[in-house]
């Protein structure tokens, strides 16, 4: 069974400084036995600040209190900057971030923002929820 929009949060990047971590709900994979497959997080980000940037990345845990960043490819490639604030009104910006594969190794997984270069105000806003696939037990 597909599950759409599941654990959606929403909120503010206002105070947070530049490299600031906002993590999003999270997701139990499973401990003995994996629960889903195809898991995806949809992201609505909006970056009103002029120059903040604001970019995505996966975490895994084995305990949903420890969280270590999952990378996507073998090669390590940086995270890819989602949104960038202008001085001119600015537009939300929607993308679903899939799941990299080493993922499905940690009982836990959540997806992360992390703001860059500025400090987030009252207008920079988030919206986090996830996609999956249900698998038979």
């Amino acid at each position: 069974m597909i599950k759409a929009d599941v654990l959606q949060t929403s909120g503010t990047l206002d105070t947070l400084i530049a490299t600031s971590v906002v993590g999003g709900p999270t997701v139990p994979i499973g401990n003995d036995r994996r629960k889903l497959d195809r898991l995806a997080a949809k992201l609505i980000v909006l970056a009103e600040t002029d120059t903040l940037t604001i970019s995505a990345k996966w975490q895994g845990s084995n305990d949903a209190a420890t969280w270590i960043d999952i990378l996507h490819e073998p090669q390590n490639p940086a995270a890819v900057v989602l949104a960038t604030g202008t001085a001119g009104a600015d537009t939300a910006v929607t993308k679903v971030l899939p799941a990299p594969p080493a993922i499905y190794s940690c009982a836990f997984a959540r997806v992360a923002l992390i703001v860059g270069v500025a400090t987030g105000a009252v207008g920079d806003t988030y919206t986090f929820s996830y996609f999956w696939r249900t698998l038979d037990t």
